[in-house]
């Protein structure tokens, strides 16, 4: 495990995905740098072709540059969107497994932190992306953020904002990110490991029944069989709902035997505690 990162260390950007907001991208560097850190990152990052943040080639490239560039200490994607899967044929676990460095993202790039951790044992954490950091982020998404980076072990979380759906203590494996990232790299060398796992999982604008279609495909591909505990971050739909999330994810997980919690701070919003992914965890609805 590579050693938690120190101020003035350098934490370089990739854009595995799609393009993005300048603004945000150059405020978010701002908050880094307000958090101790230097940023680094290519001058072809701005690159677009399409929907995405350049050609499969030049995004992969980045990223490789990155992990065997010695003064980077920390990777962080510059957003989700579309795209990170693209690149995963062009990168050599084989070279990048010589290079371990802390990983930072979410949403789009869910299957491929999966991918790092699985086949080059990179250590990854489903956070905030640069340009999240430069849209109004809470001051705990930062402090959340800097924690994970800088220390060695993070602090027991207590979330009074948390719904407990089934009540239970488990340990296992953390594991997850974005439930359409996780349903789609089904089937694929990468797909999730979800064996003796708390598995987490969010979302955003989908409609309750695509919801319920994800999360019954995941019961019926036996990716609940392993599962000790279930975290679930935001699903916030960009439409008003008839139906309740809620009561969806209740009769998902009517025959689940562990622990449950939902309304978990992370994901696709402001108030973002970032999350250590590969690491044995515990979770206590009692605490």
């Amino acid at each position: 495990m590579p050693k938690p990162l120190k101020e003035g260390d350098c934490i370089g950007i990739a854009a595995p995905s799609s393009p993005f907001d300048k603004n945000q991208f150059k405020h978010g560097v701002t908050l880094l740098k307000k958090l101790g850190f230097q940023v680094w990152h290519r001058d072809d990052i701005f690159s677009q072709e399409r929907y995405l943040a350049g050609s499969d080639q030049r995004r992969a490239e980045e990223l490789t540059e990155l992990f065997t560039k010695k003064d980077v200490k920390a990777i962080m994607f510059a957003r989700g969107g579309y795209g990170s899967q693209r690149i995963i044929p062009y990168l050599k676990p084989e070279v990048l497994k010589k290079h371990k460095k802390p990983v930072i993202g979410f949403s789009d790039v869910t299957a491929l932190l999966a991918f790092l951790k699985q086949s080059a044992d990179m250590p990854t954490f489903y956070g905030p992306v640069l340009t999240q950091l430069g849209n109004n982020p809470t001051e705990r998404t930062a402090l959340s953020l800097k924690q994970n980076l800088t220390q060695k072990e993070t602090p027991p979380l207590h979330f009074k904002g948390c719904h407990i759906l089934k009540e239970g203590k488990a340990k296992g494996i953390l594991v997850g990110g974005c439930l359409s990232m996780i349903t789609s790299s089904i089937g694929t060398s990468y797909e999730l490991q979800t064996d003796n796992s708390i598995l987490f999982f969010e979302d955003t604008g989908e409609k309750v029944y695509a919801l319920d279609r994800m999360l019954t495909q995941l019961k019926n591909a036996g990716k609940l069989k392993g599962v000790k505990g279930i975290i679930v971050g935001s699903l916030e739909p960009k439409e008003k709902e008839v139906h309740s999330i809620d009561d969806m994810l209740k009769d998902i997980f009517k025959d689940f035997e562990g622990p449950i919690v939902t309304h978990f701070p992370a994901g696709h919003t402001n108030d973002f505690v970032t999350l250590p992914l590969g690491v044995e965890v515990c979770l206590d609805t009692n605490q």
